[in-house]
């Protein structure tokens, strides 16, 4: 019974009734939106129809991939592959093992396809033979009476590769998954950073990793530099430099990294320093504030009892009596704010850099308006180890295709005074390319005479 078992846990048939269930639970993935994945959209279905969701979540299907079923067929998927690399390991020793036992005789040997018997020069020795197929790279056994010889050997091995390759995947997916932390976190100009949780956006929360820590980093934004033509975003270079003062130069597609830890530019944003004076002109309150309003948007801050709403137009004009940007350039940068006090607009005035507004005997000044950025970022340990698992499935695939296993065995015969090359040969693959390469071995050495079978 058990031996029943392990054999049909190890079977064809049921590697591909494994990997068939994956490809469903993989769609269903794809069409039920998941709880860690797409959470907006998960909530809104949720709130949409509560019942289909609430059964969905019974069955673990709004959290596909780590659902109970799915570790499950994932389970059963490396068990299989792990009795079929216990089973194949003692074919695989076999195979590339070498020994006097392989040579047999060309003419009767099964599972030769290929067979040609040479008419050998008479000034070519026996052992000028077995030197050219060695220098060939054939390892061999024997001598010119009986020989065996082998190329690739260890093309067997590939196979052993390729499927270990799966387990380090797994175990690179595994760390990654365990270890990975997500979050954002805004960094201004000038502003320093030494890896505060605290200092994490809470909207949306951070993902903590199970094992391991966050990222530990420390380095201070140096500068800020957006790049726009015209209406057209063409980059941003955005200046690290890091406890050892190292610079680092972060782009839209050039991450920082550190820690295992990749820190990727999401958003860019506007962060003035607003100063709020009283009528007598005393300082009331002031601070950097990180505005959302690059693309348009209008954005808030307070300051003692007012609140202000900021439009932002990086080159401003005005246009038909309203306020404008004649382009996206950071060419003539301008706020326009408006003053409001118990849910009542006071007042609207456009205030540029170094500037000022004057409301309700109260003063706004505008002292600085550097940049700010939205960092997204993310901390996985097990990338290398994944990278390391593909790299070496790249290297079985490569090794069992392009350096594929050729076998020959042969033996020196005299027939009528002449001397005869008689060998059989095999491939793994490329049936064709390997009886040219097998016609090709001996031709230095024969006469240009040749029969397909002197023998039979």
């Amino acid at each position: 019974m058990l031996k029943k078992l392990i054999k049909y846990l190890s079977s064809l048939r049921f590697t591909i009734v494994l990997i068939s269930l994956l490809g469903v639970m993989f769609i269903i993935g794809l069409w039920v939106p998941q709880q860690r994945l797409l959470k907006t959209v998960y909530l809104e279905w949720q709130k949409n129809t509560p019942d289909l969701v609430a059964f969905l979540d019974t069955f673990g299907l709004t959290n596909v991939y780590t659902s109970p079923f799915t570790i499950s067929i994932w389970s059963l998927f490396f068990l299989n592959l792990s009795l079929v690399l216990w089973q194949r390991w003692p074919v695989v020793k076999n195979r590339i093992a070498v020994s006097d036992a392989k040579i047999v005789d060309p003419v009767t040997a099964s599972a030769y396809p290929f067979r040609q018997s040479f008419l050998i020069s008479t000034e070519i020795t026996d052992a000028s033979i077995l030197l050219s197929l060695s220098k060939k790279g054939f390892t061999l056994r024997g001598d010119a009476g009986g020989f065996y010889g082998i190329k690739n050997r260890l093309a067997p091995l590939a196979f052993m590769l390729f499927h270990l390759s799966f387990f380090l995947v797994l175990l690179g997916g595994l760390v990654t998954v365990y270890t990975e932390f997500i979050g954002f976190i805004d960094l201004a100009q000038g502003e320093k950073f030494q890896g505060e949780l605290i200092r994490y956006n809470t909207m949306p929360i951070p993902k903590m990793p199970a094992i391991g820590s966050i990222p530990n980093v420390s380095f201070k934004v140096q500068s800020i530099e957006p790049k726009v033509v015209r209406n057209t975003v063409t980059g941003i270079d955005v200046d690290l430099v890091d406890s050892s003062g190292t610079n680092h130069l972060v782009g839209i597609n050039t991450p920082y990294n550190t820690d295992n830890s990749s820190f990727v530019f999401k958003h860019l944003g506007v962060a003035p320093l607003f100063i709020l004076k009283d009528p007598a002109g005393k300082e009331v309150q002031g601070a950097y504030f990180k505005l959302d309003v690059v693309k348009g948007n209008q954005d808030t801050f307070r300051l003692g009892d007012f609140i202000f709403a900021a439009n932002f137009f990086p080159d401003y004009e005005i246009k038909d009596g309203a306020h404008t940007s004649k382009s996206m350039e950071f060419a003539n940068p301008v706020f326009v704010i408006t003053v409001m006090r118990n849910g009542k607009i006071i007042a609207e005035a456009p205030i540029t850099k170094n500037g000022s507004m004057e409301f309700a005997g109260y003063r706004l000044e505008l002292r600085d308006m550097p940049f700010w950025v939205r960092f997204y970022v993310v901390k996985q340990r097990g990338l290398s180890i994944l990278y390391a698992g593909f790299a070496l499935a790249t290297i079985g695939v490569i090794w069992r295709l392009l350096f594929y296993r050729r076998e020959i065995v042969g033996a020196v015969r005299e027939i009528d005074g002449d001397r005869w090359l008689v060998v059989a040969g095999r491939s793994e693959y490329y049936k064709s390319l390997a009886e040219d390469e097998f016609g090709l071995l001996f031709e230095s050495a024969s006469t240009g005479k040749t029969a397909k079978n002197q023998y039979g």
